[in-house]
């Protein structure tokens, strides 16, 4: 069921309020990945500057100011949908790879150092060995607790049909870990053994483990001796906060540097000592060393221990929720983008560091479109996500309600931050005068006064200036006149310098491409108007208003007493502004293209938050959805000498449209939709939204 607004309730709404207002620290919001893929694990990503957005989500984590309240409600929904619906909370994973490299592509590790194989744990016959207890028994192994003179010691054996590859393949990964001095994030691995030999020293040993070898000949059953660790409990949500996740992928990051993938980074592999401020990954059954290892496989594993961390444990947490197998894991809710919207044409900046990578981008910016990197920019264009489709009534109810109290809307974080954001934009601000593919463009055609123009109708809106459908020939047009006086006294700026502004605009626009692209109307020149078009204007205008005077009229003259003029567009029929009836990822999407074709034009719009001049023209059979960019008036052009637009005026726009769009819109639109019945869409069919 299609979800309608009532647009009289739409100014009710709660305000805009953009993510400038989350505790956000200094941080490049660029996804680094591949960058970081380069130099890992040698490099820690902590240690890159500036830092790495969402590396150390506790800076950007304004849910934990969220009311009691509006957790429990989250528990409600969590508990029926068996999804959390706060998972985003810790922001976008930044170990995700960009642009993943084919399977046949590895960047191998360097690692010719040999390994020398684990030592055996020698039994003494001068130290007294003594069961403990039995802490885990089962058909893969046994582990129980031993001691040995005044220490304790863990013994694990392994046990079952492919028991001698998981003792080789553990004790590999614990040769490699004491080869290269790796401490503190492992247990201390004293050696390996046989169990024949423990069986006749250890007193007091139990039957019950013995029970578990079914058979099994205790000569060719080895096991390990690990350190004790006392008070030792497993990763969980009664644990872990953003400081203990942290420290478990920075160890997890310290195992990698070892070239050790530990192969399967779940919670049930990590131990958490709160007591000494430790974590340590056990089970290395599944590990892969040295040789066989690669960079993206190490990348992949970070990235998915940061994805059970922040996206499933801390997020669960925070509401008092213990997610079960049967969970719904948020990854599979995000649609992968239409390959059609990423046409890549331009190599990435090959550069040493994440600072100098993200400088070259943004300070080549309007010269090179963002959408034009290859590989593109992570997250520029957001694959559609589906989790909205879980929200109970009640629970968008308490979003409502705490959306009246919070300075930002709780779902504003839903499609994570601006992905080119910088909070040092002064770095892009370099040779912000020296325009790489600019040429100042001819003006646009001047069609003649005498030109005949059939007016058809006054388009009746909101804007400054008047606009008309006329027919020129056999075609329809849109006629945007600027007229004196036209809007009263909310409108007192003179209009003379207004319509030079938009000519020269729509010069930039379709000399550079823009028009040609469609992310603006066709522009097919100017024209002075004469008296016999005013007149039709006017008569036009008092037609609309069904006898009633008009409250405005074309004016045949601007302030200097020249004739009054018209800008001839592309009349684009039944186009709509953008709104929170209309808008969805792919709209989105189209409109921050739309925009950064203007960009690239040398045009600064200036007023692009408006969503008036945003326009939505709905696709019809084979033909796709277009949003235009429209009325510029407004704007700033690289051609004007007395206020030449820099580069960060165009990032600052570029910016403010996608956080408009992604952080304010579609969470409102998640919020306060009407429907009839779950699931709900945010994503608009051909024929719905009909405004009421």
């Amino acid at each position: 069921m299609a979800a309608h607004f009532h647009v009289s309730s739409l100014s009710s709404l709660p305000p805009l309020r953009v993510s400038t207002q989350m505790p956000y620290e200094q941080a490049n919001y660029f996804n680094f990945s591949s960058l970081i893929l380069k130099s890992y694990p040698e490099t820690s990503p902590w240690d890159l500057t500036p830092e790495v957005f969402s590396v150390r989500p506790k800076r950007t984590a304004p849910c934990l100011h969220f009311p009691d309240s509006l957790k429990d409600a989250a528990l409600v929904q969590a508990k029926k949908s068996k999804l959390n619906p706060f998972h985003f909370m810790c922001g976008r994973n930044p170990f995700v790879l960009d642009t993943p490299p084919p399977p046949d592509a590895t960047i191998p590790i360097n690692a010719s150092d040999v390994v020398p194989p684990l030592m055996r744990w020698l039994v003494s016959e001068d130290v007294q060995y003594e069961f403990v207890e039995e802490l885990h028994a089962g058909e893969g192994g046994i582990v129980c607790r031993i001691r040995a003179g005044q220490d304790t010691r863990v013994l694990k054996l392994y046990i079952g049909l492919d028991a001698t590859v998981r003792f080789r393949t553990e004790a590999n990964a614990y040769a490699s870990i004491l080869s290269r001095n790796v401490t503190g994030i492992v247990p201390q691995c004293y050696g390996w053994f046989e169990l024949d030999c423990l069986l006749k020293c250890v007193r007091a040993w139990p039957c019950s483990p013995l029970s578990v070898l079914r058979g099994q000949d205790p000569s060719v059953t080895k096991g390990l001796v690990l350190e004790d660790l006392v008070g030792a409990q497993c990763l969980s949500v009664h644990n872990v906060d953003l400081g203990v996740g942290e420290m478990a992928l920075r160890a997890l990051h310290k195992l990698h540097s070892a070239h050790i993938l530990h192969g399967n980074p779940e919670k049930v592999n990590v131990l958490v000592i709160l007591e000494m401020k430790r974590v340590v990954w056990v089970r290395f059954s599944h590990a892969v060393c040295q040789d066989s290892v690669t960079r993206q496989a190490l990348l992949a594993e970070l990235a998915e221990g940061w994805a059970f961390i922040y996206q499933r444990l801390i997020p669960d947490g925070f509401i008092g929720w213990e997610s079960g197998p049967d969970a719904i894991d948020p990854r599979t809710l995000v649609d992968d983008v239409a390959p059609a919207l990423m046409q890549p044409t331009r190599p990435r900046p090959s550069k040493p560091t994440i600072a100098e990578e993200a400088i070259a981008i943004l300070a080549s910016y309007p010269d090179i479109n963002l959408f034009s990197w290859d590989p593109p920019i992570f997250h520029l264009t957001p694959g559609p996500k589906h989790d909205h489709e879980y929200d109970a009534d009640e629970f968008l109810e308490a979003i409502k309600a705490e959306h009246a109290k919070l300075t930002f809307n709780p779902f504003g974080k839903w499609y994570g931050p601006c992905p080119c954001r910088t909070d040092t934009p002064e770095t892009i601000t370099e040779n912000s005068d020296e325009w790489c593919a600019y040429d100042v463009p001819p003006r646009i055609p001047q069609i003649p006064s005498e030109t005949e123009i059939e007016f058809l109708e006054y388009m009746k809106c909101s804007s400054n200036h008047p606009f008309l459908r006329v027919r020129i020939g056999s075609s329809e047009r849109l006629l945007k006149i600027f007229s004196m006086n036209w809007g009263g006294k909310k409108n007192n700026a003179p209009c003379m310098p207004r319509f030079m502004t938009e000519r020269d605009a729509y010069s930039h626009l379709a000399h550079h491409g823009a028009c040609a692209a469609g992310a603006v109307p066709q522009c097919y020149g100017w024209i002075e108007l004469s008296r016999a078009h005013v007149d039709s204007a006017n008569a036009a205008i008092r037609q609309a208003y069904a006898g009633e005077p008009p409250p405005w009229l074309v004016f045949p003259v601007f302030e200097d007493g020249s004739p009054s003029a018209a800008i001839v567009l592309e009349y684009l029929p039944e186009s709509e502004a953008i709104t929170l009836d209309n808008i969805s990822p792919a709209r989105a999407d189209l409109a921050v293209r739309s925009l950064s074709r203007v960009h690239c034009s040398y045009v600064v719009h200036g007023d692009v938050t408006n969503m008036k001049n945003l326009r939505l023209i709905r696709g019809r059979g084979d033909s796709p959805d277009r949003v235009v960019v429209i009325d510029f008036d407004h704007s700033m052009m690289s051609s004007w000498k007395r206020a030449w637009p820099s580069r960060i005026r165009f990032y600052n726009e570029f910016m403010t449209l996608w956080v408009h769009l992604y952080s304010w819109m579609l969470p409102m639109r998640r919020t306060y939709c009407k429907t009839t019945k779950h699931p709900h869409t945010i994503e608009p069919k051909q024929a719905d939204l009909v405004p009421k």
